[in-house]
């Protein structure tokens, strides 16, 4: 066999079996590695950790959105925000302690996991987290998501309203023509 076509069977040979090893190398988690990654995780435990305070998210917005109220007092300002955010604590506290809810996480996080990371990724997360330092990060994950999640929201907040007010008048130029009565663009039909 001449030597130039052995090597060119070598090289076939190598693609194929290079070929064959890629989708083992992408292959979907096991439900056993994701449920073992769900649990390390304990996703539940953080949540609940964003949620053991009067949530700084929520106090920051309701305060935002009670100090452009004008016609309320400043007692009345205190009195609504602090009922606004002992309901909220109630419902977020009553909405994370339910077992029906808590399944639908694990399920959500579950297809959501499946979809995004491959079994050697799943391996990974769970070599890591569960190690002591990995269980450090994420006993972390919800005291720093209640340190970021404030800014963030008021970041998003702040360029949403200014957004609004900037497309505010193309808007309403756009409601006026579709509300007006028997004119052409009004969204009606004769």
């Amino acid at each position: 066999m001449p030597h130039s076509l052995r090597r060119s069977i070598f090289r076939s040979l190598a693609l194929v079996a290079l070929l064959i090893a890629l989708p083992a190398a992408a292959q979907t988690p096991s439900d056993e590695s994701l449920n073992r990654l769900i649990e390390l995780q304990d996703i539940p435990s953080q949540i609940q950790t964003i949620l053991s305070s009067p949530s700084d998210i929520v106090k920051q917005y309701i305060n935002r959105r009670l100090s452009n109220d004008n016609e309320l007092t400043p007692t009345q300002r205190t009195a609504l925000a602090e009922v606004l955010q002992r309901y909220t604590l109630r419902a977020n506290r009553e909405v994370f302690q339910s077992e029906e809810v808590l399944s639908e996480l694990r399920r959500i996080q579950y297809d959501a996991m499946r979809k995004t990371y491959t079994q050697e990724e799943v391996d990974a997360m769970i070599a890591f987290y569960g190690t002591p330092i990995g269980q450090s990060v994420l006993r972390k994950q919800g005291e720093f998501a209640k340190t970021y999640m404030p800014s963030l929201i008021s970041m998003i907040d702040r360029h949403n309203q200014q957004a609004f007010q900037r497309l505010w008048p193309d808007l309403q130029r756009e409601i006026e023509v579709i509300m007006r009565p028997n004119r052409p663009g009004s969204g009606k039909r004769r």
